[in-house]
């Protein structure tokens, strides 16, 4: 018997996505596709074969609105799992139907059934070639990049003459649509039924929204589709896909504003001292962080000492101070040297009192801060 665990799983995910479906618009991209990709296909343990990739194959041919039949091919070479160094050659045919959910967001998922053939042919023991008749359960998912072309990625439960032994395998690659891009409606649109006042395939009883402008894609309570999600209707959206995290306007659009960022970097220094002790480079690197993410800014590093010492050699330990910090961000954290200006006070900006000891560390020091305006998305 087919593993339970293994049918749970897919049933699983397969009632995910139709629980999903039931709270979207009526929409799905059911078009004839040729496609090519690269597959992972994983082994049953009792196969004794490395699992690998390869490269596959395959296309779509519409049945019905929804329905589709399905045909793919994969080839791979995979090890041998014994220790030795025989290798065996993959080839898989399948053929399969494709049921066509409702789309999310422009996703289009798809489930799916097929039949095979796994053969698996080994190059130093013929004797152990395999030859399997195959069935299988699919989920996918496809979106149109262009009027023409595809992504797609699957995922198949594969299941042979061995009712214990289960493979799986993972593919994505591009997909062509032959005849461009088509609407997605899964009624004809604005389609006429009695006590429809506004024509648009819902009748009155059932109708959210009356007057909807004829030619309008509707849901179906009869309101015009969001299909962002952002409340604004797909007629007036001038923005469409804005992320569901962001404030829009009336046009659909994420709201700009100004804001203000800021940070400041404090270093301490010991007496007589103009090396960088490293419990500071965590605040370095975050200050260089900063000026990595906005590239138009500049700083200026001011140096800083207490009052010990002469005026003249206390200037020059100052500016020996910001020209530490500076090194430090061009060579272990490649800002550009042109953007970091620096300067020397000595002990002529004091912070604290030079009369303790305590008021002296906090005036040996250097100081830089950094302000600019940017302009950002508004948040809901």
């Amino acid at each position: 018997m087919v593993p339970l665990k293994a049918i749970t799983r897919t049933a699983l995910m397969a009632s995910v996505l139709l629980s999903s479906n039931l709270l979207m618009a009526q929409e799905y991209d059911n078009s004839a596709n040729i496609s090519a990709g690269i597959v992972g296909y994983f082994f049953d343990s009792k196969r004794n074969q490395d699992d690998d990739i390869g490269v596959t194959v395959g296309g779509e041919l519409p049945l019905t609105g929804r329905l589709s039949t399905a045909i793919d091919y994969y080839t791979l070479d995979s090890d041998v799992d014994t220790g030795s160094t025989a290798e065996s050659d993959l080839d898989y045919y399948r053929v399969g139907l494709n049921y066509h959910l409702n789309q999310i967001s422009g996703w289009q998922p798809y489930a799916g059934i097929g039949l095979g053939k796994l053969e698996i042919e080994q190059d130093l023991f013929p004797a152990n070639d395999h030859n399997h008749s195959t069935w299988d359960i699919a989920l996918g998912v496809k979106r149109r990049i262009s009027d023409n072309w595809l992504v797609r990625g699957d995922y198949k439960m594969i299941f042979g003459d061995n009712p214990s032994a289960q493979d799986s395998a993972v593919s994505v690659g591009l997909a062509y649509a032959f005849g461009g891009s088509k609407p997605a409606a899964a009624r004809p649109a604005a389609a006429a039924v009695a006590g429809d006042s506004d024509n648009d395939g819902v009748p009155d009883n059932r109708d959210a929204c009356a007057n909807t402008p004829a030619g309008t894609r509707v849901d179906s309570r009869g309101c015009e589709l969001d299909s962002d999600r952002d409340g604004v209707v797909d007629s007036r959206d001038k923005c469409p896909d804005t992320p569901t995290t962001l404030a829009v306007d009336a046009d659909g659009c994420p709201i700009l504003e100004r804001a203000q960022r800021r940070v400041e970097l404090k270093v301490n220094f010991d007496f007589d001292k103009s090396d960088v002790k490293p419990q500071y480079d965590r605040e370095i690197g975050e200050f260089a962080d900063f000026m990595e993410t906005y590239s138009n800014t500049n700083v200026l590093i001011e140096g800083h000492t207490d009052s010990r010492g002469s005026d003249q050699y206390n200037q020059g330990l100052s500016e020996r101070r910001a020209n530490a910090v500076r090194d430090e961000l061009v060579n272990e954290h490649n800002i550009s040297a042109g953007r970091i200006d620096t300067i020397g006070y000595g002990e002529g900006r004091p912070v604290d009192t030079n009369d303790t000891d305590a008021g002296r560390a906090n005036n040996r020091r250097i100081e830089a801060v950094i302000s600019v305006d940017v302009e950002e998305q508004r948040r809901r």
